[in-house]
């Protein structure tokens, strides 16, 4: 009894929960059942420590649309788009026949902790997008970022404006930081411990990412406080499976150099809005973005309310903005039960913009490919010398 007074009380003061690491972003109300779907198969076409790109092979015959390039937050796994074979944006968007790509960061160690977020964007970024050309012969491409990698999409897209970017999905993404106050307090009340972390082992650890975003969704903790521990002690946890043949969310440290400047440059300096952010010796104006734009925000989301989603729209200079609302919470909207209207109106926006160049070729599935996840030899792939280094 004293369990469902405590559940009440935290819905009636932080409305539906939405934790971290759950179908909706919290335990499921019903036994889940286990998944009959297989996960999808892909190829690695670059595998370097932080950076890998998977290319999801067809279910089905491609149709002729522009390819797609997932691209990630960070403190997460890329998996974040495929966590449930049920419950997946990728297996979505394959489903209806479009070419999908995914960046991976992998997981950051102490010798990467001077890769900054213009790392991120300017190599990382940069590299899949080139890939993704090179491979399907398109010179152009549709981005799809969730939460920071929806940030990752915009600044690369603002910096390089005749790069072939048609169309940018954002989903969760904040733009004004000044509209998510209890953020900003909690930034500042922790700064100086963080940055000593930080400084000491040359990034924030993954249990410390993990710690920090259910701070600010308490009610996962109380529903399922014996998980929450094991996420934090054991290294194994995340790869284990679920009953409902999901996997659970796996954090991953964040780098120094990231670090700071996601603390003093967006959080309390709030510079993307003010364009005031710089990578190298460029600013960062988000009116230099051509690509269409399609904002999807969720009236339920406590991490990332939609006024600093949808304040995006003041910056875009682009005539073809859309702002959608879904339902869910932060991760809910990305692969909670309710989060197929998330994928349909994604793939039924950009079916409408995404007629393909006499170029682009969509890439099939091989009759005699393995059922199992099969590494590209790089000897099949003639890469140049700028994809090969990147690390």
């Amino acid at each position: 009894m004293s369990f469902l007074l405590a559940e009440r009380l935290f819905t009636a003061l932080f409305g539906e929960p939405t934790g971290p690491l759950y179908d909706e972003g919290y335990a499921e109300r019903r036994p889940a059942r286990p998944s009959t779907a297989r996960p999808l198969q892909y190829e690695l076409l670059l595998d370097a420590p932080t950076l890998k790109l998977r290319h999801y092979l067809p279910l089905r015959r491609p149709r002729r649309r522009l390819p797609v390039l997932l691209v990630p937050p960070l403190m997460v796994t890329a998996d974040v788009f495929e966590l449930h074979p049920r419950r997946s944006l990728a297996r979505y968007l394959v489903e209806q026949g479009y070419d999908v790509f995914l960046l991976d960061y992998g997981k950051p160690q102490s010798r990467d902790r001077r890769l900054s977020l213009g790392r991120y964007i300017e190599h990382r970024v940069h590299t899949g997008v080139r890939m993704v050309k090179q491979v399907t012969g398109s010179d152009e491409l549709s981005l799809i970022g969730y939460c920071l990698g929806g940030i990752f999409a915009n600044c690369y897209a603002a910096l390089h404006p005749q790069s072939g970017i048609r169309n940018i999905v954002t989903i969760g993404t904040p733009t004004d930081f000044s509209a998510m106050p209890l953020q900003r307090i909690l930034a500042g009340v922790s700064r100086q411990p963080l940055e000593t972390l930080a400084a000491t082992y040359g990034y924030i650890p993954a249990a410390v990412c993990n710690a920090s975003f259910h701070l600010l969704h308490p009610d996962a903790i109380l529903r399922h406080p014996l998980e929450f521990w094991r996420s934090l002690r054991d290294p194994d946890f995340a790869a284990s499976l679920r009953p409902d043949g999901g996997r659970y969310l796996e954090y991953v440290n964040l780098t120094e150099a990231a670090f700071r400047q996601l603390w003093h440059n967006f959080v309390m300096g709030n510079e993307l809005m003010q364009d005031q952010f710089t990578i190298g010796r460029r600013r960062v104006n988000y009116g230099r973005i051509r690509a269409a734009a399609l904002v999807l925000a969720s009236r339920e989301d406590r991490l990332v309310p939609p006024a600093a989603v949808t304040a995006v729209t003041k910056k875009l200079t682009t005539q073809d903005v859309t702002v959608r609302f879904v339902k869910g919470g932060h991760l809910g909207m990305l692969i909670g039960s309710r989060a197929e209207r998330t994928w349909r109106i994604t793939a039924e926006w950009l079916d409408t913009r995404s007629r393909y160049q006499a170029r682009y070729r969509a890439t099939t599935r091989v009759k005699d490919k393995p059922a199992t996840v099969v590494p590209l030899p790089a000897a099949s792939l003639p890469l140049p010398a700028v994809l090969r280094k990147v690390s």
